[in-house]
């Protein structure tokens, strides 16, 4: 079952949204993938997800060589879902002019 989709976003270009409600703890996906580099290489479109402050409902959570979307809270259909860049540094940090 497909539990989310990627569409226009208010906050900035594309985002992913929910397709059902989500429970608070609920791996989603995989976002990123460590390489033999040491690099980390984006999964598109699961890393496509925007940055929030305020109205975050997701945290970026390491294991191992892969990086997952994990609900920090319930999520109902149909709200996008928003990370705090800022608390994992490995992620591109927000830029000025970036909207909250």
């Amino acid at each position: 079952m497909k539990i989310c989709e990627q569409r226009e976003s208010h906050i900035h270009g594309k985002g992913i949204f929910a397709l059902c409600d989500i429970e608070k703890g609920s791996t989603l996906f995989e976002t990123h993938i460590k390489n033999n580099f040491g690099c980390w290489m984006n999964l598109d479109p699961n890393y496509k997800y925007n940055h929030s402050v305020s109205n975050t409902n997701c945290i970026s959570s390491t294991k191992g060589q892969t990086k997952f979307l994990v609900a920090k809270k319930n999520i109902k259909i149909g709200e996008e879902l928003l990370v705090d860049y800022t608390k994992d540094g490995d992620l591109e940090q927000p830029q000025k002019g970036w909207i909250e």
